[in-house]
């Protein structure tokens, strides 16, 4: 069931809907509860390689982060893709997902390992205009942009 989009047009205060698909966003949904939820993996990379992070985010009716969790998986190694999807398995558990659904969700960032989380507006770089309209990144890899028109789910890898 699509979810309720509030009239105003500012993706800041009014979010947007995470449509889960076969892609990115497989892990979208309800918990028991009836909150959303959002399972994303992440990277990093550093000096010594590439970073994997599976996240957990639960937000309220509104759209409001209310909850998250990152499990740091370590450097990329070939048992990686096994162990991302043993950590969703067990996050999803922790958090009590239940349906696969649209969410409404709002700009958030949180900090785990020295690493920002979350959906982030993206600001201008040093010298750059900024942009017309707001994108937000899938951090800490920009792995996903999202834009407008903000009443659909659209984004960019």
């Amino acid at each position: 069931m699509p979810v309720s989009m509030p009239k105003a047009r500012d993706v800041k205060t009014s979010g947007f809907p995470l449509i889960p698909d076969n892609y990115h966003l497989q892990h979208v949904g309800k918990t028991a509860q009836g909150n959303g939820y959002w399972i994303d993996i992440q990277l990093a990379t550093e000096k010594d390689g590439t970073r994997d992070f599976v996240a957990a985010y639960v937000f309220d009716r509104e759209g409001n982060l209310i909850s998250s969790e990152v499990v740091d998986l370590g450097f990329r190694n070939e048992n990686s893709a096994q162990a991302i999807e043993e950590t969703i398995e067990k996050l999803k558990k922790k958090i009590d997902a239940k349906d696969t659904a649209e969410i409404l969700v709002k700009p958030f960032s949180v900090m785990f390992y020295g690493q920002t989380f979350g959906l982030v507006i993206r600001e201008a770089d040093d010298g750059d205009e900024a942009p017309e309209e707001a994108l937000l990144d899938a951090m800490p890899g920009h792995t996903l942009m999202f834009y407008g028109p903000w009443s659909m789910c659209n984004y960019d890898t």
